[in-house]
């Protein structure tokens, strides 16, 4: 073992997101065009959309924003519409979104 690094060394120049149930925070207008911002848990993360849990559903279509690392000098924001919503429990739901 003596050949083995002991430190990882990135070689990414793209931010990387961990994802172990990640907190985010969510950007939507609702029906009435109120602005509302709230926290909620990212799932999974790919090139074209975003899993992430709510306490709440949201309509198909519905645009949102997600902000992964917020007030950090690491903070991303991206921006896509609701194209899927399952409940998974009493005060938890599953909303995929692909990204736009």
């Amino acid at each position: 073992m003596g050949d083995q690094p002991t430190e990882f060394e990135e070689k990414r120049g793209s931010l990387r997101v961990d994802l172990e149930a990640e907190r985010v925070l969510l950007h939507w207008n609702d029906q009435t065009g109120v602005n509302h911002t709230e926290e909620g848990i990212c799932i999974d993360l790919s090139r074209k959309g975003v899993l992430f849990e709510y306490k709440k559903p949201f309509a198909l279509g519905e645009l949102v924003s997600v902000t992964f690392n917020p007030n950090t000098e690491t903070e991303n924001t991206v921006k896509g519409q609701v194209c899927r919503c399952s409940k998974r429990h009493d005060l938890s739901y599953h909303i995929a979104m692909q990204l736009l």
